[in-house]
């Protein structure tokens, strides 16, 4: 950094040498700020390393729609002239904007955030979700936008208002950080591709090491094999959570405490949840480790806890000798309401596959969900048990041989019936 400074010149600075300092992700925010000095020492502690910015870098110029609707967002954001049919509608924009106060997020940080540097882009096929989204990646790792259906934009739209209350009165809230909802009409393209802006869960300082994606359920909540092999960037669910037992061992009494306000918030929020009709949401956990010594102060849009290195069960080998192990904790998914599809979903299912289906009534989902991120942190294997039995009590007829069903499997047996 002295080194830097010295090149520093009335005027400004020395601009080709700040972009080549590729660690620090948020240095453009430097050039926008009268305090040169006091920006960049800013920009470069809160960088998030580029393992937590899932996809791969997004050409801007692509023709895809995913990279039009990108292209089009930014230019609203920017307040410039669209090109064609193109066009973009804000929705609720003051509404968003007092939500993004209440978290922290000034307007002019959320718009250099999504208008400077290239996007990263993670595909359906990539993801591991059963949705059809595609998923969206600030350069600085603090955004994450996603492609919503309208059912669901529509959902966020009815319960904005309550939202907005309920996060500012509950500031140690785990639900997600909406920060924008964007409604992209692309030329040539019939229905409009909504986009939402939230907070990146897991863009914490640390690389993660392994993310579980855990609803409480136990039918169809294993990871495939085909994600089971992407590794670092694969997602897992509740039954591989247990059965590799895993469990949030707290490193410390003031890590106990955390977790417990943790939980606190869970209930909380779950509540809310199923007080709007909403399922279907996970409890995102981020496991990464470092160097004791690194260990800073967590980033102010992610939540962290500190927990003892045995907390992965038998995936602890990938944890480096000497690290401190750390887990982001986040609920992710909020949006599906228990609609006439999730209500036959849950009757058909229930009959034929198992009565311990991710789908249950908003009442049953939030109680399930919160009993079990109570048991997370109990010694390992105990809770392996309970949920083995669960799952086997619960399973029906056919649920021996299909998995979780969910509407991309519905949209695939419509497109080919055979």
């Amino acid at each position: 950094l002295k080194g830097l400074l010295k090149k520093l010149s009335p005027s400004g600075v020395d601009v080709p040498l700040l972009r080549s300092m590729s660690k620090w992700k948020k240095v453009s925010a430097w050039f926008h700020t009268q305090s040169g000095v006091a920006a960049f020492t800013e920009a470069s502690a809160t960088a998030v390393p580029s393992e937590n910015i899932p996809g791969a870098q997004m050409d801007m110029n692509s023709k895809s729609n995913a990279a039009r609707a990108a292209r089009v967002m930014q230019q609203s954001l920017q307040e410039s002239e669209t090109t064609g049919a193109d066009k973009t509608i804000v929705h609720k924009s003051e509404v968003f904007v007092r939500v993004r106060n209440c978290f922290g997020r000034s307007c002019d940080q959320y718009r250099r955030s999504l208008t400077e540097g290239p996007f990263r882009f993670l595909g359906e096929d990539e993801a591991a979700g059963k949705s059809s989204a595609f998923f969206v990646f600030s350069e600085d790792g603090r955004y994450c936008i996603k492609s919503v259906d309208p059912q669901e934009a529509h959902a966020l739209l009815q319960v904005l208002e309550d939202y907005e209350q309920y996060v500012s009165k509950n500031p140690d809230t785990l639900l997600p950080k909406f920060y924008g909802l964007y409604e992209v009409s692309l030329s040539g393209r019939r229905s409009p591709i909504w986009m939402l802006v939230q907070g990146n869960v897991l863009g914490g300082r640390h690389a993660v090491l392994q993310r579980f994606d855990l609803k409480g359920a136990t039918h169809g909540r294993e990871a495939s094999v085909s994600e089971k092999a992407k590794g670092r960037s694969s997602v897992l669910k509740d039954m591989d959570f247990v059965n590799e037992c895993c469990a949030l061992l707290h490193a410390t009494p003031e890590a106990e405490q955390e977790w417990n306000r943790c939980v606190q918030s869970i209930k909380a929020d779950s509540e809310w949840l199923a007080s709007k009709g909403l399922i279907d949401y996970s409890l995102l956990l981020g496991f990464s480790s470092c160097p004791p010594d690194a260990l800073k102060k967590p980033l102010s849009h992610v939540r962290r806890l500190a927990v003892h290195n045995s907390s992965l069960g038998s995936l602890g080998n990938m944890v480096p000798a000497g690290d401190t192990l750390v887990v982001y904790v986040g609920i992710i998914d909020v949006l599906m309401p228990y609609g006439w599809f999730k209500r036959f979903e849950d009757k058909f299912c229930s009959a034929l596959l198992s009565t311990d289906m991710s789908c249950q009534t908003p009442e049953k989902y939030a109680s399930r969900f919160l009993s079990f991120a109570e048991k997370l942190g109990w010694p390992q294997g105990e809770l392996r048990e309970i949920m083995v039995k669960r799952q086997l009590s619960a399973r029906r007829p056919l649920g021996g041989v299909v998995g979780e069903f969910g509407r991309k499997d519905v949209l695939g047996l419509l497109s080919h019936p055979a």
